[in-house]
Protein backbone atom coordinates (compact mmCIF):
# COMPACT_ATOMS: atom_id res chain seq x y z
CA UNK A 1 0.00 0.00 0.00
CA UNK A 2 3.23 2.25 0.82
CA UNK A 3 4.69 1.59 -2.41
CA UNK A 4 1.42 2.15 -4.52
CA UNK A 5 0.80 5.36 -2.57
CA UNK A 6 4.33 6.83 -3.22
CA UNK A 7 3.78 5.47 -6.72
CA UNK A 8 0.86 7.82 -6.98
CA UNK A 9 2.28 10.91 -5.45
CA UNK A 10 5.61 10.56 -7.94
CA UNK A 11 2.96 10.57 -10.83
CA UNK A 12 1.48 13.49 -9.23
CA UNK A 13 4.52 14.87 -9.06
CA UNK A 14 5.41 14.61 -12.50
CA UNK A 15 2.40 15.94 -14.00
CA UNK A 16 2.54 18.93 -11.42
CA UNK A 17 5.84 19.84 -12.69
CA UNK A 18 4.74 19.74 -16.46
CA UNK A 19 6.67 17.27 -17.39
CA UNK A 20 4.15 14.75 -18.41
CA UNK A 21 1.61 12.52 -17.47
CA UNK A 22 3.22 11.34 -14.71
CA UNK A 23 1.77 8.11 -14.12
CA UNK A 24 1.44 7.21 -17.86
CA UNK A 25 5.12 7.65 -17.73
CA UNK A 26 5.57 5.90 -14.66
CA UNK A 27 3.58 2.69 -16.66
CA UNK A 28 5.82 3.31 -19.54
CA UNK A 29 9.09 3.03 -17.57
CA UNK A 30 7.46 -0.22 -16.43
CA UNK A 31 7.03 -1.67 -20.14
CA UNK A 32 10.62 -0.16 -21.03
CA UNK A 33 12.46 -2.17 -18.21
CA UNK A 34 11.25 -5.66 -19.80
CA UNK A 35 12.57 -4.50 -23.45
CA UNK A 36 15.70 -6.12 -23.15
CA UNK A 37 15.22 -9.25 -21.95
CA UNK A 38 12.56 -9.26 -24.88
CA UNK A 39 15.41 -8.36 -27.33
CA UNK A 40 17.42 -11.03 -25.49
CA UNK A 41 15.11 -13.39 -25.92
CA UNK A 42 14.34 -12.22 -29.84
CA UNK A 43 18.07 -13.10 -30.59
CA UNK A 44 18.66 -16.07 -28.49
CA UNK A 45 15.44 -17.55 -31.06
CA UNK A 46 17.48 -16.12 -33.78
CA UNK A 47 20.50 -17.96 -32.97
CA UNK A 48 18.61 -21.23 -32.01
CA UNK A 49 16.90 -21.14 -35.44
CA UNK A 50 13.32 -21.02 -33.42
CA UNK A 51 12.50 -17.16 -35.12
CA UNK A 52 13.90 -16.47 -39.10
CA UNK A 53 15.16 -13.64 -40.02
CA UNK A 54 12.42 -12.98 -42.66
CA UNK A 55 9.97 -13.46 -39.59
CA UNK A 56 11.27 -10.98 -37.45
CA UNK A 57 11.65 -8.17 -40.04
CA UNK A 58 7.66 -8.90 -40.95
CA UNK A 59 7.58 -8.35 -36.95
CA UNK A 60 9.34 -5.25 -36.75
CA UNK A 61 7.17 -3.88 -39.68
CA UNK A 62 4.01 -4.91 -38.10
CA UNK A 63 5.39 -3.14 -34.87
CA UNK A 64 5.70 -0.01 -36.77
CA UNK A 65 2.68 -0.16 -38.07
CA UNK A 66 1.05 -0.54 -34.90
CA UNK A 67 2.83 2.26 -33.34
CA UNK A 68 2.36 4.58 -35.97
CA UNK A 69 -1.32 3.61 -36.16
CA UNK A 70 -1.75 4.68 -32.54
CA UNK A 71 -0.14 7.88 -32.23
CA UNK A 72 -1.72 9.05 -35.22
CA UNK A 73 -5.11 7.65 -33.61
CA UNK A 74 -4.15 9.21 -30.07
CA UNK A 75 -3.20 12.65 -31.90
CA UNK A 76 -6.43 12.65 -34.21
CA UNK A 77 -9.22 15.44 -33.62
CA UNK A 78 -12.52 16.15 -35.44
CA UNK A 79 -12.36 20.31 -35.59
CA UNK A 80 -15.87 21.28 -35.05
CA UNK A 81 -16.72 24.69 -36.82
CA UNK A 82 -17.65 27.38 -34.24
CA UNK A 83 -19.14 30.65 -35.55
CA UNK A 84 -19.50 33.71 -33.13
CA UNK A 85 -21.76 36.33 -33.53
CA UNK A 86 -21.01 39.97 -33.96
CA UNK A 87 -22.31 42.86 -31.69
CA UNK A 88 -21.80 46.35 -31.92
CA UNK A 89 -20.66 48.69 -29.13
CA UNK A 90 -21.07 52.13 -30.39
CA UNK A 91 -19.79 52.49 -34.09
CA UNK A 92 -17.76 49.78 -33.88
CA UNK A 93 -18.25 46.48 -34.53
CA UNK A 94 -16.47 43.31 -32.89
CA UNK A 95 -16.98 39.57 -33.16
CA UNK A 96 -17.88 37.64 -36.26
CA UNK A 97 -14.81 35.43 -36.17
CA UNK A 98 -14.75 31.71 -36.82
CA UNK A 99 -12.66 29.50 -34.96
CA UNK A 100 -13.10 25.30 -34.62
CA UNK A 101 -13.89 23.27 -31.05
CA UNK A 102 -10.99 20.55 -31.63
CA UNK A 103 -12.43 17.05 -30.21
CA UNK A 104 -10.15 14.34 -29.59
CA UNK A 105 -11.26 11.04 -31.75
CA UNK A 106 -10.15 8.69 -28.67
CA UNK A 107 -10.85 10.78 -25.80
CA UNK A 108 -10.89 7.93 -23.62
CA UNK A 109 -7.29 6.36 -24.12
CA UNK A 110 -6.47 3.79 -21.93
CA UNK A 111 -8.73 3.60 -19.95
CA UNK A 112 -11.46 1.17 -21.59
CA UNK A 113 -9.01 -1.22 -21.96
CA UNK A 114 -7.71 -0.85 -18.64
CA UNK A 115 -11.47 -1.39 -17.29
CA UNK A 116 -12.39 -4.05 -19.96
CA UNK A 117 -9.00 -6.50 -18.64
CA UNK A 118 -9.90 -6.20 -14.64
CA UNK A 119 -13.64 -6.95 -15.18
CA UNK A 120 -12.15 -9.61 -17.10
CA UNK A 121 -9.62 -10.98 -14.63
CA UNK A 122 -12.54 -10.77 -11.53
CA UNK A 123 -13.57 -14.24 -12.10
CA UNK A 124 -9.97 -15.75 -12.07
CA UNK A 125 -9.74 -14.01 -8.98
CA UNK A 126 -13.26 -15.26 -7.41
CA UNK A 127 -12.02 -18.67 -8.62
CA UNK A 128 -9.16 -18.72 -6.83
CA UNK A 129 -10.80 -17.28 -3.77
CA UNK A 130 -13.25 -19.60 -3.72
CA UNK A 131 -12.11 -22.90 -5.24
CA UNK A 132 -13.96 -25.35 -3.36
CA UNK A 133 -17.22 -24.23 -5.89
CA UNK A 134 -16.95 -26.26 -8.87
CA UNK A 135 -19.36 -23.87 -10.92
CA UNK A 136 -17.16 -20.89 -10.35
CA UNK A 137 -14.10 -22.58 -11.92
CA UNK A 138 -15.95 -23.63 -14.86
CA UNK A 139 -16.98 -20.41 -15.66
CA UNK A 140 -13.26 -19.32 -15.10
CA UNK A 141 -11.86 -21.62 -17.34
CA UNK A 142 -14.45 -20.39 -19.81
CA UNK A 143 -13.27 -16.80 -19.28
CA UNK A 144 -9.59 -17.67 -19.28
CA UNK A 145 -7.18 -15.90 -21.34
CA UNK A 146 -7.62 -17.97 -25.41
CA UNK A 147 -10.91 -18.78 -24.67
CA UNK A 148 -13.34 -17.77 -27.40
CA UNK A 149 -15.82 -16.45 -24.87
CA UNK A 150 -13.10 -14.20 -23.48
CA UNK A 151 -11.96 -12.23 -26.74
CA UNK A 152 -15.83 -11.74 -27.11
CA UNK A 153 -16.90 -10.43 -23.87
CA UNK A 154 -13.41 -8.29 -23.69
CA UNK A 155 -14.14 -6.79 -27.02
CA UNK A 156 -17.49 -6.04 -25.81
CA UNK A 157 -16.63 -4.50 -22.53
CA UNK A 158 -13.83 -2.35 -24.66
CA UNK A 159 -16.60 -0.93 -26.75
CA UNK A 160 -19.09 -0.68 -23.71
CA UNK A 161 -16.43 1.00 -21.48
CA UNK A 162 -15.11 3.37 -24.27
CA UNK A 163 -18.94 5.03 -24.88
CA UNK A 164 -19.56 4.87 -21.20
CA UNK A 165 -16.33 6.65 -20.44
CA UNK A 166 -16.56 9.23 -22.95
CA UNK A 167 -20.20 10.32 -22.10
CA UNK A 168 -18.63 10.56 -18.53
CA UNK A 169 -16.07 12.40 -19.59
CA UNK A 170 -17.54 14.47 -22.60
Amino acid sequence: TTGCAFIMWLGEQISERGIGNGISLIIFAGIVVGLPAAVAGTLSGIRSNELSLIGILVLVVFMVLVVAFIVYMERAQRRIPVQYAKRMVGRKVYGGQSTYLPLRVNTAGVIPVIFASSLMALPATAAQMFQEQAWLQKIADQLAWGQPLHYLLYVVGIIFFSYFYISIIF
